[in-house]
């Protein structure tokens, strides 16, 4: 590491520990020499000298009462008895701030010093802190604010439903809230140390929201972070579907900053980055390859998810990994009281999940599973096609040990199958499975310590089948085992801490032949790649008063490539080329580090709140990534993909990013105005040659080029999340440009994902108990390709030459989708069931993903692949695009 990066990585350790160091430091002597002096201009003075605030009712005491006061190097706690002399008034030191009020007797526990007739009163400190949950289901809630009766002091729940307040002063009261559920008030009866837990009920639809509007606005600044969004599972429930199928990833096209690559898709970009650059995580294990059917679908099953979150900058010091975004998926923990059921049927998949108590409060358990059923319709269509299917199945067991442990346990396994007839004597196909597990402990070592320690485990494994009677098949993989330990520590509750460490070990098979099962040498070495991954994180959230709050972090991360190994050592020249005089290969025995990089990512923003309705947000944030996926295509539909790592010829991508936001909170509850400004820096950002040749290539390497890219943008959303009638309306003006030496000649060039202009509006109307309307209406410039700028023949063939990259657009996209939800049940009933109509792209708007320019026009108009190539065919462009009108109807039901 050099010089600078311990003086960057010295400067946010101290900038995430100051509030530590702070808070033990001694209040210094006062000094008084003032007559005459208004009570006002003698608190101001000692405010001034003693580095804190007064807080007291304008009734206690007079503040423009005169009166004279001399004294000379003493305690503050003298200094305000002489002061307050001959009056009943105390006073009380809590946090920044001196409390002044009136001296009476209290129920709290104190220590009463009698000074020059005053009394100073020190309050004890003690903490009240618990779990929240649904009382229902004994799901934990995450994100629930926790404040005391009357103040802004309060708190929030963490990934686990733990929440930990320290106060000094008695409460009579603890308030509970959350979206979508009733406030929970708990009564405390005694200022000590206890464990005050809520059970929190959901509203039903007929009973009239309690507003717990002005709770929440009290309490944004310990909440509002920037550039994070949060994603309702029961929102895309009633969001408009293709195929009826609810998808979550889906549903982020409507997130300021996050751009899907079109129709039939779920690869996504978020501003400005890779497809590559995004994390996908379920139950903090990465998916490698979320998707279904070549893109068609996610993985994610909407039933089996609790809560959703997306980081598109900002990202918290526990994460890393990735330069553009953060999905972090969580599942249901399965409920402790009661036996469920939900499942739902579609056209093309049905699913079906158990939820329940094995031990109740104890222990409880749920599984989701889903599978598709369209192998026959597609056979009615083209006889050739064997099977096409795919699945996914998560299950997960709780075990709440005791108050002070619980453990989790939960897995994820996803799979597609493509198989068809290619002649009588053989068939081909496609298989590729995605494998999560985690094994996590939460421990609480005191009201104040809160520990997480988690064992995790993923694999992506892809099979290209060249003949599956024989069991002949192209393989490729990545795996990965992490175990990491996270620590919160809620030293007060304008301080928190978290850090942790992690240690993982990763293994790349960049793709081998395999005849008969058994790998086939192609007479060179494509070697399976390994690496070790250490991390350690801080990051400190400490709120400076009732208006500004300031989060500071830092994650320092060491990678190294390990052997076994093969390494083909390739120079790159000044002009993107590779002196192939040059390569030389190195075998590297097992065990030993053969190459080493490191990263050191600082993590700062501050929330400014003003006002109980306006919040001001700065951030910036520097993130790194030492895993890429090379590919053969920049269409999604296909995921003939490898990963590898960085390592001697592939340096570390990262990534520095500035934000600016503006949230505006109006009158109306529920009602918010969201604007994000953002600059993004990227360096050592990877494209390919011309013509590159990815699959079954040793010297892949070879093939990589290396360049710069800067990605900037305003975001805006106007969002409603109350009332009959919800929804928003997003615009972002973004542009993302690369540039690359050995692309473009070395000219900038826009990204793939540069779509300037982007706009959504969603809108969903309960016009009745039992009846919910919803649209969804998207438009955004068309995607960037490239198109040939010139034709030339040979050989009778004519050939499109292409001079530059992305130098043409497709058209606008845009589409209309609705939806039409039927409750069939009363809310109070215990079986509750819905029919959900919808119709995908609703006035059949042709949205091309794809132009070709290979062939001509027949004798009826028909676009041909030509096979007469003596007559000089003249080529045209032609579009190709997945569907137009797409009606569905599904049924979902849940007991």
């Amino acid at each position: 590491m050099s010089g600078f990066g311990l003086k960057i990585a010295l400067l946010f350790c101290l900038l995430a520990a100051g509030p530590l160091l702070s808070g033990q430091e001694q209040i210094p002597p006062i000094t008084l020499h003032m007559d005459q002096k208004s009570m006002k201009e003698v608190l101001g003075q000692i405010e001034e000298q003693s580095g804190l605030s007064f807080s007291y009712n304008s009734r206690l005491i007079d503040p423009e009462e005169e009166l004279s006061i001399h004294v000379d190097q003493v305690s503050l706690e003298e200094a305000l008895s002489i002061l307050f002399k001959g009056q009943r008034i105390s006073f009380e030191v809590v946090e920044q701030q001196v409390v002044l009020k009136r001296a009476r007797g209290r129920k709290v526990k104190e220590e009463a010093v009698e000074l020059k007739d005053s009394t100073l009163v020190v309050a004890v400190k003690y903490t009240l802190s618990g779990f929240v949950k649904d009382s229902r289901t004994g799901e934990v809630l995450i994100g629930a604010t926790i404040t005391k009766a009357g103040g802004a002091v309060g708190t929030i729940t963490n990934s686990y439903g733990f929440y930990s307040l320290t106060l000094q002063r008695e409460v009579e009261e603890l308030i509970c809230t959350y979206v979508g559920y009733q406030k929970d008030i708990r009564a405390i009866h005694s200022p000590e140390n206890q464990s005050v837990h809520f059970s929190m009920e959901k509203k039903l639809t007929y009973i009239k929201e309690v507003s717990i509007y002005s709770d929440e606005l009290e309490n944004m600044i310990r909440t509002t972070r920037s550039s994070e969004e949060r994603i309702n599972p029961e929102s895309v429930r009633k969001m408009p579907a293709l195929f009826g199928e609810k998808d979550v990833i889906k549903s982020l096209a409507a997130v300021p900053g996050v751009k899907f690559f079109g129709d039939g898709s779920t690869i996504f970009f978020v501003r400005g980055g890779g497809r590559d650059q995004n994390m996908i995580t379920i139950d903090e294990a990465p998916v490698y390859n979320p998707t279904h059917m070549l893109g068609y679908f996610s993985t994610v099953i909407p039933d089996a998810i609790k809560d959703v979150k997306i980081y598109k900058g900002d990202f918290p010091a526990n994460y890393g990994g990735r330069l553009s975004s953060l999905i972090d998926i969580r599942t249901k923990d399965g409920n402790m009281n009661h036996f469920g059921m939900d499942g739902s049927v579609g056209l093309l998949s049905s699913r079906l999940s158990l939820e329940g108590p094995v031990w109740k409060e104890h222990i409880s358990f749920f599984a989701s599973g889903r599978r598709s059923y369209i192998t026959r319709p597609l056979q009615n269509w083209n006889p050739n096609i064997n099977d096409l299917h795919f699945s996914d199945l998560h299950l997960k067991l709780n075990y709440n040990i005791n108050s002070k442990n619980r453990l989790f346990f939960s897995i994820y396994r996803g799979e597609d199958n493509f198989e068809a007839q290619s002649r009588p004597d053989f068939s081909t196909g496609i298989n590729w499975k995605n494998r999560t597990t985690t094994l996590r402990w939460n421990h609480l070592y005191s009201d104040k310590l809160f520990s997480n320690l988690t064992l995790l485990g993923s694999s992506y494994d892809y099979r290209l089948y060249m003949n599956l009677e024989e069991n002949d098949y192209w393989n490729s993989s990545i795996e990965n085992l992490t175990l990491k330990y996270d620590f919160t520590h809620y030293l007060n509750p304008n301080n928190t801490l978290r850090y942790g460490l992690l240690v993982a070990g990763h293994k790349y098979d960049p793709g081998n032949i395999y005849k008969g099962g058994v790998e086939w040498d192609p007479g060179y070495d494509l070697s399976v790649r390994y690496t070790r991954e250490f991390a350690m994180y801080l990051s400190n959230q400490f709120i400076i008063n009732n208006t500004v709050s300031i989060r500071a972090g830092l994650r320092i991360t060491a990678w190294q490539n390990m052997g076994p190994s093969t390494e083909y050592q390739v120079v790159q020249t000044s002009n993107g080329g590779i002196e192939r005089d040059s390569i030389a290969v190195r075998e590297y025995p097992d065990g030993e580090v053969y190459h080493q990089s490191f990263a050191v990512d600082p993590r700062i923003s501050m929330v400014w709140q003003p006002g109980l309705k306006n919040i001001f947000k700065l951030s910036y944030s520097r993130t790194s990534q030492f895993q890429y996926l090379i590919t053969n295509s920049i269409s999604p539909f296909t995921s003939l993909e490898v990963w590898l790592p960085a390592g001697p010829n592939v340096p570390p991508q990262y990534a520095n990013q500035f934000t600016l936001g503006y949230t505006r909170r109006f009158a109306i509850p529920g009602l918010s105005l969201d604007l994000e400004a953002y600059y993004k820096r990227m360096n050592k950002l990877i494209d390919y040659r011309d013509h590159a040749h990815m699959l079954m290539n040793p010297l892949v390497e070879e093939e990589l080029l290396f360049g710069e890219g800067e990605a900037f943008g305003l975001e805006t959303i106007l969002n409603k999340e109350r009332g009959k009638l919800r929804g928003w309306v997003s615009y972002t003006y973004s542009r993302a440009i690369y540039q690359v030496n050995g692309i473009n000649g070395g000219v900038p060039y826009p990204a793939y994902s540069d779509r300037p202009h982007d706009f959504s509006l969603y809108l969903s109307w309960a016009f009745h108990p039992r009846l919910t309307l919803s649209s969804n209406f998207i438009y955004m410039t068309g995607a960037p390709f490239s198109s040939p700028t010139g034709f030339y023949y040979y050989d009778n063939h004519q050939v499109p030459s292409y001079a530059e990259r992305n130098n043409d657009r497709l058209p606008d996209y845009h589409r209309l989708d609705l939806a039409l939800n039927w409750q069939l049940s009363s809310p109070e009933r215990k079986y509750q069931h819905e029919l959900i109509f919808s119709v995908y792209n609703l006035y059949n708007r042709i949205n091309p993903v794809a132009l070709h320019f290979n062939k001509i026009t027949d004798e009826s108009g028909n676009f041909v692949v030509p096979v007469d190539f003596y007559s000089n065919p003249e080529l045209l462009s032609s579009q190709y695009y997945l569907y137009g009108i797409v009606p569905s109807v599904s049924y979902h039901f849940n007991f």
